[in-house]
């Protein structure tokens, strides 16, 4: 029998052991705060509230201690779920119940499949789930990586009974490696592994096999696998089920010589781990893990959650904005800084449904027009200028736009395109052909050491065929406002003003995008704060010691961005340590006190 190791972690539906039992809240109370969800998942504008009548009329409850029935019974401040006739039947029952309260609750609807609902009115980075991996492993498409650990590998140590390449003998001896392990020395061909530093089809099976050996050894975790969605019928008529028919299916059963499982639970498996497998980070690579509680959140491409991964691997789910009760809990399953069109053909590809989120269904993205492309029927007269849009930017506002062409339905691949100005249709054929076209050189620049130099070259290009906002140049806005203050000959303390205003331009307009796309805590919006602080604070600096500006306004500006760095202390403080982000977090609380003492004892003293 194989062995496998799991984390042993206690998955956490509900409220942590020890946690402080909530308050009780009243019936009356709950209606007056109550939202109810429409057929959409949305909150009633109409049920903002019940009247005093409605309250005073409110029935009788059952205690879920004594099944006692009052008026005056209290909910469970926590879930509003379970009710209690006193305050000591709701501390004699927390203990039983403390495991099972949770803001949200699992509901079902033909259309929509499984899906979180809250319970209750949830703030913002409130915590909703910690759900532990149902197993964890190596990407699909992955460059070697030790199957022990998941550092990159060089090849300089392999293991001696399958021929992967691991970092040393600890590794070799994990249990999170022997399934991939038996299964391959039991074939009688050790792999061998050559080309390093990039993807190896090798690796595509490690996971698939993890998984479908729970069946045999971990019968509980391979029940709940067993529930999530594969969408194999969708699946089977896709390119990646031909491709991994050849680099998983055909290794498993031919070269593997594996009997035991059938063609069909192996297709399955796989597209259990397409559907549901979340990426997550580590320091030095990245791999995927499947889990139970975090593949019920709905997709939306705004979403209302934040997800971040602790130092034990489980899944950590937080509200990122304030969510009332009856909403759906939402994260979002593809690139949040990407067009309509590029958004839906990847998760109709890896995750087999279209999306019809507000943002979706809108031709303008929500104000954002990140699909829009700059008209070319209209005079150049009626289009925004470079100046206009820089300026436009410098506020951190863009729009309403003008001369820019946008579907008249975003769901549709071969919608009609029109211009909101002139109204003139633009066939569709061309703005495939140049977003194509531009999309490519976007990737090529971001894969090859981009530089201030690169990228502002192909904003350039590109800016007055696009939109200011179009995803693909957001993308390369984000690069440069990091290149900005870190690529040498731009170090921070040397950038001239019109460089300083140029990087907070940049960051503001960014930032308007994230904000109306993925506000509150998100890792997009607490690194361009941090930038932003940067930006307006050695700005001030400079203007202030060149005596351009006075005192009084120095002071406005530079509490302009220690707001901005407060911000990005707060959504950051979210992120594992680990992590790039949560580094960054550290270092902004750190550069709030260190702020604030200059303030006081240094800063705006007269030159």
């Amino acid at each position: 029998m194989l062995k496998y190791i799991f984390l042993k972690i206690k998955t956490m539906p509900g409220t942590s052991a020890g946690a402080k039992m909530p308050d009780g809240i009243s019936l009356q109370e709950i209606m007056k705060a109550a939202s109810l969800p429409t057929a959409n998942g949305e909150c009633s504008s109409s049920s903002s509230g019940g009247s005093a009548e409605e309250a005073e009329a409110a029935p009788s409850v059952a205690c879920k201690e004594c099944g006692n029935e009052s008026k005056n019974s209290r909910a469970c401040g926590g879930c509003w779920q379970v009710w209690y006739c006193s305050k000591a039947h709701q501390a004699a029952g927390w203990g039983k119940h403390q495991r099972d309260c949770k803001p949200w609750k699992l509901s079902k609807s033909p259309d929509r499949g499984r899906f979180l609902i809250a319970t209750r009115d949830i703030a913002p980075g409130e915590l909703l789930l910690c759900d532990s991996p149902i197993l964890i492993g190596p990407k699909q498409i992955t460059e070697p990586v030790c199957l022990g650990c998941y550092r990159p590998v060089e090849g300089r140590y392999c293991c001696k009974k399958c021929g992967f390449p691991m970092c040393d003998s600890d590794c070799e001896q994990a249990e999170a490696h022997e399934p991939e392990c038996e299964a391959v020395s039991e074939s009688g061909t050790p792999v061998k592994v050559s080309l390093f530093g990039q993807n190896n089809s090798l690796y595509e099976c490690i996971t698939p096999l993890r998984l479908l050996g729970l069946r045999d050894n971990h019968v509980s975790l391979w029940r709940r696998l067993m529930t999530l969605e594969s969408h194999q019928e969708r699946r089977s008529h896709t390119e990646n089920a031909a491709i991994t028919q050849h680099t998983v299916v055909d290794i498993i059963t031919e070269r593997l010589k594996i009997e035991r499982y059938d063609e069909e639970l192996i297709k399955k498996v796989l597209g259990i781990i397409d559907t549901n497998a979340f990426e997550i980070r580590l320091p030095d690579s990245s791999i995927q893990g499947v889990f139970g509680q975090g593949a019920m959140l709905e997709h939306s491409c705004i979403p209302n959650t934040h997800r971040t991964f602790d130092a034990d691997l489980n899944l950590v789910v937080r509200a990122a904005v304030p969510i009332k009760r009856g909403y759906h809990l939402t994260s979002c399953y593809t690139e949040i800084l990407a067009t309509t069109v590029a958004r839906q053909e990847h998760l109709l590809t890896s995750k087999f449904f279209t999306c019809r989120c507000p943002r979706c269904v809108d031709p303008t993205e929500l104000g954002t027009y990140c699909s829009a492309v700059v008209c070319p029927n209209c005079p150049k007269s009626s289009k925004p200028t470079k100046t206009s849009a820089a300026a436009a930017a410098a506020k951190g506002k863009i729009g309403p736009p003008v001369s820019v062409v946008i579907p008249s339905d975003p769901l549709s691949p071969s919608s009609d395109w029109m211009c909101i100005t002139c109204s003139t249709p633009v066939d569709s054929d061309y703005i495939i052909r140049m977003t194509s076209v531009m999309a490519e050189e976007a990737d090529e620049l971001e894969s090859t050491n981009p530089t201030v130099r690169t990228c502002e070259q192909f904003l350039e290009k590109w800016s007055p065929t696009f939109f200011t906002n179009y995803a693909s140049l957001l993308n390369i806005k984000y690069v440069l406002l990091h290149l900005y203050g870190s690529e040498e000959g731009y170090e921070l303390e040397s950038l001239s003003p019109m460089h300083l205003l140029r990087k907070e331009a940049l960051c503001r307009q960014v930032l308007a995008v994230a904000d109306s796309l993925v506000p509150g805590i998100s890792r997009l919006r607490g690194s361009v704060l941090y930038e932003l602080y940067q930006s307006i604070f050695y700005k001030t600096i400079s203007m202030y010691q060149g005596k351009v500006i006075p005192n009084e306004i120095a002071k406005k500006l530079a509490k302009e961005g220690y707001d901005a760095l407060v911000e990005c202390a707060r959504v950051l403080s979210y992120e594992p340590p680990v992590q790039p982000e949560g580094q960054l977090g550290l270092e902004a609380k750190d550069e709030i006190k260190q702020m604030l003492k200059w303030m006081k004892e240094e800063g705006w003293k007269t030159a």
